[in-house]
Formats: C-alpha cells, structure tokens, sequence
C-alpha cells in the first residue's frame, strides 16, 4: 500500500525506515521524502512511528523478532526503551 502517492512512498519503506531508527515525522521526510509535496500522508506516516497506531507492524515487517532495545536521544535527556 502507498502512504505517500506524490512521492510513491509505500508502507514497507516507512517500515522499514523507522526499523532501521527513523523516530519522527522529520526523520522519514529527510530519508524517503514523506509529506514533502502536498502533506496529507503525514498523519498516516506519524501512525506507523513508536506509540502510533500501527507501530506493532513495524517490527513484524522488518523482520524484527523478540525484545528490541532501542535507545532515543534528545536534547533534553537521553533514556532506554526495551
């Protein structure tokens, strides 16, 4: 299925993407160029990221088996999430 039709974006890049450590809206258009034409797939892209609707399928889809560590950053504080 294609989240983004302008730029031809399908759900498995967005997965894909956010597996190998995309973690915002910002990070998917910098990699794949999500939501950088018209804009409305954004709020289906944000659903696939940690704590969206869809976040369970990224793993699945990935490959992605078992507990995952994943560390975020940001400026503010740095924590785990397993």
């Amino acid at each position: 299925m294609y989240i983004c039709v302008c730029n031809a974006i399908s759900e498995r890049q967005v997965q894909d993407a956010i597996a190998q450590g995309a973690q915002d809206l910002g990070d998917l258009q910098a990699q794949l160029g999500v939501a950088t034409c018209c804009g409305h797939c954004a709020d289906t892209a944000v659903e696939y990221l940690p704590g969206g609707r869809y976040a369970a399928d990224v793993g699945t889809a990935s490959g992605l088996t078992g507990p995952v560590e994943v560390t975020v950053l940001s400026r503010i504080a740095q924590r785990h999430v397993a």
